[in-house]
C-alpha cells in the first residue's frame, strides 16, 4: 500500500526567532521605502541631501516596524515555508525593477532620478534578501514538521555518473565562457557582444550545483531535502513514481516540469533498505 500525506503547516505555539522577522522587515524595507520617497519628491520637490535623509528615514522605519509586525505572528514562518508560492518572494523585487524603470519613463519630477536608481539597486538587493527569507522559511518548516525519531532512511548522494560529470563539465565551460565574455569582452573588442556573456554566465553559476550529493531523509511527510544552506521538505503528494535501476534510484516529481531526484547508487549507504522505504509510499515506474 502506497501512502502517500500531505502534510499541513503546524501552527506553531512560538513566534518567529528575531533573524527572521529582521530580515522580513527589511525586506519590506527594501521594496516600499523607495516607493514612498518617489512618492513625496513628486508631491514635494526635495534636494538631493533631504531625499537622501528621507530614503534613510523611511527605510529604518519599515525595517522596525516589519521587524516588531512579523515577530509578533505566529506560525507564520511556517505557514511561508509551506507554501508552495514562497518563492514569490524573489519575485516580486523584479516586478519593484521593472515599475521604477516604467516610472523614470514617465514621470518627470525634479529629485526622482536618484530615487528610482536607489529603487532599483534596492529592489536588487531585494531578490536576495527574498531568495535568503525562503530558504529560512523553509529550513524552519522542515524542522517543524520531520522529527528525527521518526526518519526511516538517511543517505546522501548525487546524480549518477558519467551523467554528472558532462553537467559540470558544460556548467564550468558555460561559466568560464560567460564571464571572459561578460567582463572582457570590452578589451579583446567584443564588447557588443557582453550580454550574451551575461546569458552564459549566469546559468553556468547556477549549473555548477546540479547534480551534486545532497542530504535527503525519508519521513512520514515527505522527503526532505538539504544541502549547506538550507533544508526542505518535499511532501509525497508532489511526488508520481519512483524507479530503480542497477546505478540510480530516480524520484519522478508530480508536475512534469520539476526536475526528478536522481540518487547514484554507489553512494547510497543501504540502497534496499531505502527501496523499501521508497516503496512504501510511491508507486514504481
Amino acid at each position: 500500500m502506497h501512502e502517500r500525506v500531505h502534510q499541513p503547516a503546524p501552527q506553531s505555539p512560538d513566534r518567529p526567532d528575531t533573524v527572521f522577522a529582521l530580515v522580513a522587515g527589511l525586506y519590506a524595507a527594501l521594496l516600499l521605502s523607495p516607493a514612498v520617497v518617489f512618492a513625496a519628491a513628486v508631491a514635494y520637490p526635495l534636494g538631493a541631501g533631504a531625499l537622501y535623509i528621507a530614503l534613510l528615514a523611511v527605510l529604518t522605519a519599515i525595517t522596525t516596524a516589519g521587524t516588531v509586525a512579523v515577530g509578533r505572528v505566529r506560525g507564520v514562518v511556517e505557514r511561508i515555508g509551506a507554501s508552495r508560492v514562497a518563492r514569490g518572494l524573489a519575485v516580486l523585487p523584479v516586478l519593484g525593477m521593472v515599475g521604477y524603470g516604467v516610472a523614470a519613463a514617465s514621470v518627470d519630477a525634479p529629485g526622482t532620478d536618484g530615487v528610482v536608481a536607489a529603487g532599483i539597486v534596492l529592489s536588487g538587493v531585494g531578490i536576495a534578501t527574498g531568495m535568503a527569507l525562503v530558504a529560512m522559511s523553509r529550513t524552519r518548516y522542515a524542522r517543524a514538521v520531520v522529527e528525527d525519531e521518526s526518519v526511516r532512511a538517511e543517505w546522501k548522494a548525487g546524480w549518477p555518473q558519467p551523467r554528472r560529470m558532462r553537467i559540470q563539465i558544460g556548467a564550468v565551460t558555460l561559466y568560464l565562457a560567460g564571464a571572459a565574455l561578460l567582463f572582457g569582452g570590452e578589451f579583446v573588442g567584443l564588447g557588443a557582444y557582453e550580454w550574451i556573456g551575461a546569458l552564459a554566465f549566469v546559468p553556468g553559476g547556477a549549473g555548477l550545483g546540479w547534480g551534486q550529493p545532497r542530504a535527503y531523509r525519508l519521513a512520514p511527510a515527505g522527503i526532505e531535502r538539504s544541502n549547506y544552506v538550507h533544508r526542505r521538505l518535499y511532501e509525497w503528494d508532489g511526488f508520481a513514481s519512483v524507479s530503480v535501476s542497477e546505478d540510480a534510484v530516480v524520484l519522478y516529481r508530480e508536475s512534469w516540469w520539476r526536475p526528478a531526484f536522481r540518487c547514484w547508487r554507489e553512494e547510497i549507504d543501504d540502497p534496499d533498505a531505502l527501496i523499501d522505504a521508497l516503496d512504501d509510499h510511491l508507486p514504481r515506474a
